[in-house]
């Protein structure tokens, strides 16, 4: 080629080469924007799961919905999708989803496996069969899948089948519970009644030693080829921190040079002093003014309060302090660990406070070195538990506990919690997420000490981990840095490496998790806080040096663990002197974290953190019928599609990082005694206060009535028949397991020849209902009936009788415990109730208050009768502790007579009350007022409402004679139909307690944790109800029992007369109290014959061949409630139309 042709080429190749050149970049570019979105959606995907990990079904099938439209290959996120939709009962979505997913990867056996359960709650029986056999194929080890093959041949009443599928599960699993259980189901229906007993047994063992747990129909406990996957790729992680610093300025000097000395760390303590929402600073000195008080003026300044204004005058060598409100007046109060004692000061409002510890009862039992406040027993009222060590050979830590009326009691023996060694300071946190407060306590130790709360009985104390080459530990920080839902401990050591960090794995032990820290040879602080607001808590840590003191800051990545940011947020030149303890704070209230350090002079340094990029949320919180202080309460908040849990250790403030998010999509909420509760789109624009939901601890069953138009409710019913209830220390109370109900006839009408009812649960006990009878009474108009609904405090209980009553008066005369009239009170039942004694801060007790009645002339040889009408606040197990600890228990009304010389005679121990809402109590005086005596009266300490009184001293009329005038027809149970049908909404009277339920507005969700056990399946349980044989319809939260009765049973109506209903339930209750026996499990099932609850060794539920094919046959789900609602612990009412002889509840349009 020529020079010229040469040339004239050129330009051609450079056009080739551009071409090529801008081609590779676009397909780079191409490749780029592929890998972001595939790592976006597998994000996306991740944050799904977690999603679902809290019961968030809706959100997280949303989130799988985004991250299969940005990366339409991942098969993973239709997959979970469809997992999330058939959880949530959307079951032609969940199906289109995983059969999508299956085409894209059909070798996944987890698809398989879900679209087997699926197939299964369309209840078809044959595509579920081949699902599991392909999962199988894929899977051979799935013990699941063999599980749920064997339950399709239950199905298919092929037992032999399903008996050999069943123990190629346990083969595989040999803690299978659910294989197990059907094992015995398979036995049974063979006839093979032996062996199905023993693997009915070995079942019992394995859920009764939690072992294992039984699958349900709840997501996440149905085998772990039914959870929801992570996308490689999409780790949830921290973004890059957002600018961050830090300012100094000292709030508080150090003390005068003529302070003593003392080898005890220095200590402060935040506290609201005047009211005005600003945290205020206690600062632990020593000499004649050991204590500082420094109010908060809201700008980031403070200004020290002489002790002569606030009452805090306080000489020796501090030590420690702790802040919660210990008498429940809403004002936080002050404890201080002095070198030698312990004082309790009583806040008394504007800044005031005043030395109550003589009055307390508290007296110096150790020599303290820390001191915290902690509800430990779950009475209500805080607690105080000081470490040190030992005085008089006692053990070096003291529970003082709160007797509930301005007192303590040294319980330290009594509860397991004297400790060994040194002690130096404690923790309150639930670690094994059991729903107790432990306690952890660091010493001469290698490793703190564990006290698992046992609820009832001595702590149980254990070392947090086995590692003893670790230097003792002096301090402790909880928080959850994984987001796991486990709570992590923090450690401060002695010596080297100074702090160190253990991830909880899932309650069972502790791994220690590296830190950057390197250069440390003891620390002295640690708090958890989210630095940057981003949502990932962080870790401020102190540390000496050989360098001298320093402070750490440690930011959290997530998964990529924690990075030294000292020097980024412009602390790693701060000069301390002699650090001692170190606290996280936002002091001037702008919704960022800062740090205070209290050094050993007495000096204290803030340090205001200047992020202003992210948003927080702040949440205060204030207990209703726990601690007023809210110390214990556990909170979650979910926002920026991530979340984060605390726990409440002290009155401060939570502030919760929530990135670039405006608002917290949810924040749940749950209180020391075991109450939900969710709030939703919490705005972060100013501070929220979330105060305890106002709901009921426990109730009875309720008890609706078809009226010819929808359903009314009647009352509810056997609340006397509780189980496990707590009375005293080692004594539980005395069931009655039976119970009659008035119903009056203008209350139920027929419908299609059969009388309604419906018999349920509105909040969250478990029933075991035996036998159900309704029964017509006929009587003449003018008269009324009654069952006798009071109930007596011990046995031998009352005979039921009814009472036919025709010439019942008003009293002549009635005075309350002051002597005020109440006769127009106690006229007619119009829900104006006598009500002038005091309620005691616990539930269902008053002062010991007096009714008094003049009878007027009475008739000697005629029955006399008082009728009153009325309902009972009912003391929860929890609330009898909580007044046992005050010296209080309960006085069951008594009756006295006036004698005519003007002194009184108890006539009658125990006249009964009302177990629950309005009902008639009958109390018989026949034979029992002396001669010539007219007015009684009654006394009690409960609370009760009582709304009419009335006489009776008619003549007898002889209920066997031919001439009797009432007549009663047991009415036969047609059928009884269990289905879950939500919660009727509650409506409150104007006294406190007064309910009535409208059946018509309905809540398919609510604040409430159903019970974990084996419940009766839903549909037809009439055989169930016939007879009392211990075989019980057992239902939980939300259900309830459709009852119908046939009518045509009923005689004509005699001319003048009128009908009247009694309605009877035989049966046993078992609330979810922190004081009832095993208040979180369906078992142990209680029975006719046993002495008490819990029973003894020696004594046990019938295992003949009946009671355990009842078992096997009956009560074969393991849920309660909707599984589809779940998630959500709030009411959210409807409109609902209800008719008898329906399977649920429908929401009307």
């Amino acid at each position: 080629m020529n020079v010229e042709s040469s040339l004239r080429s050129r330009p051609r190749n450079i056009l080739r080469t551009g071409a090529a050149l801008l081609f590779c970049i676009a397909l780079h570019s191409i490749a780029a924007a592929d890998t972001t979105a595939r790592q976006n959606a597998a994000r996306l995907n991740n944050i799904g799961t977690s999603l679902m990990s809290q019961q968030l079904l809706q959100r997280a099938a949303d989130k799988f919905d985004e991250a299969y439209k940005a990366d339409p290959s991942l098969a993973l996120a239709e997959m979970n999708k469809g997992i999330a939709l058939l959880y949530l009962q959307k079951l032609p979505e969940a199906k289109l989803a995983l059969e999508h997913s299956a085409q894209q990867d059909p070798n996944d056996p987890h698809t398989w496996y879900v679209l087997g359960l699926l197939y299964r709650s369309q209840n078809q029986l044959q595509p579920g069969i081949k699902a599991f056999q392909h999962v199988l194929a894929l899977d051979p080890s799935s013990a699941d899948s063999h599980y749920f093959l064997g339950s399709f041949q239950i199905e298919l009443h092929d037992f032999a089948a399903a008996a050999v599928e069943f123990r190629a599960a346990l083969a595989l699993n040999p803690l299978h519970a659910s294989a197990e259980f059907g094992l015995a189901r398979a036995l049974q229906r063979q006839g093979k009644t032996e062996e199905a007993r023993a693997a009915f047994d070995r079942f019992r063992h394995l859920t009764g030693a939690k072992l294992a747990t039984p699958f349900s129909h709840n997501y996440d406990e149905e085998g772990s080829l039914a959870r929801a996957e992570d996308a490689p790729g999409g780790t949830l992680k921290a973004g890059p921190m957002t600018p961050v610093s830090f300012s100094e300025s000292e709030i508080a000097p150090k003390q005068a040079s003529d302070a003593v000395t003392t080898p005890h760390p220095g200590s402060a303590c935040l506290i609201d002093l005047d009211g005005s929402g600003h945290p205020g600073l206690i600062v632990m000195g020593h000499g004649q003014e050991a204590v500082r008080a420094y109010r908060n003026n809201g700008a980031g300044t403070f200004d020290l309060l002489p002790p002569e204004q606030t009452g805090l005058k306080v000489s020796g060598d501090g030590v420690a302090c702790a802040v919660g409100d210990f008498d429940n007046d809403g004002l936080p109060d002050i404890a201080f660990a002095m070198s030698d004692r312990v004082l309790l000061f009583r806040n008394l409002g504007h800044g005031k406070f005043e030395d109550v510890t003589k009055a307390a009862g508290i007296e110096p039992a150790n020599h303290p070195s820390g001191i915290i406040f902690v509800d430990y027993d779950h009475d209500g009222d805080l607690d105080l538990f000081v470490t040190g060590s030992a005085e008089n050979g006692s053990g070096p830590n003291v529970l003082w506990r709160n007797n509930g009326n301005k007192t303590f009691t040294n319980w330290t023996k009594e509860e397991g919690l004297s400790g060994t060694g040194t002690t130096s300071a404690a923790i309150l946190s639930d670690l094994n997420n059991d729903r107790a407060v432990d306690l952890l306590v660091t010493g001469t130790e290698s490793a703190p000490t564990f006290f698992a709360n046992p609820r009832d009985g001595l702590f149980k104390s254990s070392p947090l981990f086995a590692d003893k080459d670790l230097p003792p530990t002096t301090g402790v920080a909880v928080f959850d840095f994984n987001k796991d839902g486990w709570m992590d401990v923090a450690l401060i050591h002695a010596g080297a490496p100074g702090v160190t960090l253990w991830r909880n794995v899932d309650g069972k032990r502790f791994e220690r998790v590296p830190l950057p820290i390197h250069d440390a040879t003891a620390g002295w602080g640690v708090a958890a806080l989210d630095i940057d607001n981003d949502g990932w808590l962080d870790l401020a840590v102190g540390i000496d040096t050989a360098h001298g003191p320093a402070l750490r800051i440690l930011r959290n990545l997530g998964p990529g663990g924690f990075q030294d940011v000292t020097s980024q947020v412009k602390l790693d030149t701060l000069k301390l002197n002699s650090p001692r303890s170190l606290l996280a704070a936002d002091l001037n209230n702008d919704a960022a974290m800062g740090l205070l350090i209290a050094q050993q002079d007495g000096s204290v340094l803030a340090l205001r953190n200047h992020e202003s990029i992210n948003h927080s949320l702040r949440i205060s919180l204030k207990g209703l019928a726990d601690n007023k202080s809210a110390i214990g309460t556990k909170v979650q908040v979910f926002a920026n599609d991530m979340w984060q849990k605390w726990e409440v250790t002290s009155p401060q403030d939570i502030v919760a990082g929530i990135g670039s998010a405006n608002n917290a999509t949810l924040v749940r909420l749950l209180w020391p005694t075991g109450v939900p509760q969710d709030e939703i789109d919490v705005s972060a624009a100013k501070p929220v206060v979330l105060a305890e939901l106002d709901r009921r601890g426990s109730s009875c069953p309720t008890l609706f009535a078809w009226d010819g138009k929808k359903f009314t409710f009647v009352n509810d019913v056997i609340g006397a028949g509780v189980v496990g209830h707590w009375v005293a220390p080692k004594e539980r109370d005395k069931p009655r397991p039976d119970e009659w109900i008035k119903i009056d006839g203008s209350q139920l009408k027929a419908r299609d020849g059969r009388l309604g009812l419906r018999f349920g649960e509105p909040m969250e006990e478990v029933n075991y209902i035996d036998q159900v009878r309704l029964v017509a009474v006929d009587h003449p108009a003018g008269t009324q009936v009654y069952p006798n609904e009071g109930f007596l405090s011990e046995p031998p209980f009352a005979k039921t009788k009814t009472i036919l009553s025709s010439e019942a008066h008003l009293p002549k005369g009635a005075w309350d415990n002051h002597g005020n009239n109440v006769l127009p009170q106690l006229t007619g039942i119009d829900h104006t109730y006598v009500k002038d004694f005091t309620n005691l801060p616990f539930a269902g007790f008053a002062n010991q208050h007096t009714l008094t009645l003049d009878l007027g002339e009475w008739t000697p040889s005629n029955p006399l009768r008082l009728l009153l009408h009325g309902y009972v606040e009912y003391f929860s197990a929890s609330s009898m502790y909580a007044a046992w600890q005050a010296g209080i228990s309960p006085v069951p009304p008594y009756v006295e007579a006036q004698l005519p010389n003007g002194s009184w005679k108890r006539i009658d121990n125990d006249m009964g009350f009302p177990a629950g809402l309005a009902r008639t109590v009958v109390v018989d005086l026949t034979g029992k007022l002396p001669p010539n005596s007219h007015r009684i009266r009654i006394t009690t300490n409960l609370q009760i409402y009582w709304d009419q009184a009335l006489i009776d001293n008619g003549p007898e009329t002889p209920e066997a004679s031919p001439s009797a005038q009432l007549h009663q027809t047991d009415l036969p149970l047609v059928t009884g139909n269990l289905a879950f049908r939500g919660y009727p909404q509650q409506l409150d009277g104007k006294t406190p307690g007064d309910l009535n339920y409208n059946y018509q507005r309905m809540s398919r969700t609510g604040p409430f944790i159903p019970q974990r056990g084996a419940y009766t399946r839903y549909g037809d349980v009439t055989p169930l109800l016939k007879h009392v044989d211990d075989e019980y319809v057992i239902f939980g939260t939300g259900e309830d029992i459709d009852l119908e009765f046939n009518a045509a049973a009923q005689p004509p109506l005699p001319h003048g007369w009128v009908r009247d209903y009694f309605f009877y339930a035989n049966g046993f209750v078992k609330d979810m109290d922190f004081y009832e026996a095993s208040p979180f499990t369906v078992g142990a099932m209680p029975f006719h014959g046993m002495s008490t609850y819990p029973y003894p060794a020696s004594e046990h539920y019938p295992e003949d061949a009946k009671r355990t094919a009842y078992q096997l046959e009956w009560n074969t789900r393991f849920e309660s409630g909707d599984p589809a609602a779940s998630q959500k612990y709030q009411f959210d009412y409807v409109p609902t139309l209800s008719t008898p002889d329906t399977t649920g509840a429908s929401p009307t349009k």
